[in-house]
């Protein structure tokens, strides 16, 4: 059987080094790819969650987390990433990425660091049909909020 779409693999990148404030990612995800469907339904969505970011602000300069990739992705293939907010912050939930920042998680004032969970979803239409396989960057960014 002939994959359906095959699609991105990630890399993960963190930056922002300022005196208390931080964001540092674990490590990159693995290969995502979507290769089929059950007959008369749309492709399977693929799942991936081994990272996490740790993130620390200031209390009187709140932070954001912002994602973006290198590269658009193909027509019919959606990249989207969840941020698990740390206390008293707020997760954006689940966001399509595109070559713009889009705020992720918003309002980080913790000033200890705090590990919390990266999750990627790769899906695909039908009528992406089979596309080569392609690597995205991912960058996110701590940038002052709001």
């Amino acid at each position: 059987m002939k994959p359906l779409v095959v699609g991105s693999a990630l890399l993960a990148v963190g930056g922002g080094f300022a005196h208390a404030q931080t964001l540092l990612v674990s490590g990159n995800p693995t290969t995502m790819t979507v290769t089929g469907a059950v007959a008369g339904s749309k492709p399977l969505t693929v799942t991936e969650n081994s990272t996490t970011y740790t993130v620390s602000a200031l209390i009187i300069q709140p932070k954001k987390v912002t994602a973006q990739i290198n590269t658009n992705m193909p027509v019919g293939v959606t990249l989207t990433v969840l941020l698990v907010a740390p206390s008293g912050a707020t997760s954006a939930g689940r966001v399509a990425l595109d070559n713009i920042a889009r705020d992720v998680v918003t309002n980080i004032t913790n000033t200890l660091p705090q590990a919390r969970t990266v999750e990627y979803q790769l899906t695909a239409t039908v009528s992406a049909g089979v596309i080569p396989v392609s690597t995205r960057t991912v960058t996110l960014t701590l940038v002052n909020y709001p």
